[in-house]
């Protein structure tokens, strides 16, 4: 098992996914988890802050990927585990950097030739630190 930023190049600057695809997309393989293809049509839609600047799509990948390594029973509501991981995430992102959302976060990382490169790289290094921290609890 490796960490989610050992992955990222591979998702983010040798295919054509965006943010939230290439931060999910690391996580499975870095977690070593198997989905089928299809499943990654769902974080198609959550690049660039959803296409608006809201939230950030290597936050939202990075929330997708905790839900299918840490989701049990039928729903994020009935899995504590999820739920606390997920908060601990977000509240990283949004302690770090002032917020979650992509027109806070692009701004201070984005360049032309990287494109967000180095945003996903700062937000799946946080993701990094929640899975760890949640591992060494086990």
């Amino acid at each position: 098992m490796g960490k989610v930023i050992d992955y990222l190049e591979k998702y983010y600057k040798d295919t054509d996914y965006n943010c939230a695809e290439a931060v999910f997309s690391a996580a499975l393989e870095a977690w070593e988890l198997q989905m089928p293809p299809e499943v990654m049509r769902v974080m198609a839609g959550f690049g660039g802050g959803m296409g608006c600047g809201s939230v950030c799509g290597a936050v939202t990948g990075g929330c997708g990927a905790l839900g299918c390594k840490f989701m049990e029973g039928v729903g994020g509501h009935t899995s504590p585990q999820l739920m606390k991981m997920t908060k601990e995430f977000v509240e990283k992102v949004q302690q770090e950097f002032g917020s979650e959302n992509c027109s806070h976060l692009k701004p201070q990382f984005h360049t032309k030739e990287e494109r967000c490169y180095r945003t996903i790289c700062e937000v799946a290094a946080l993701l990094d630190q929640v899975y760890e921290q949640e591992q060494h609890l086990e």
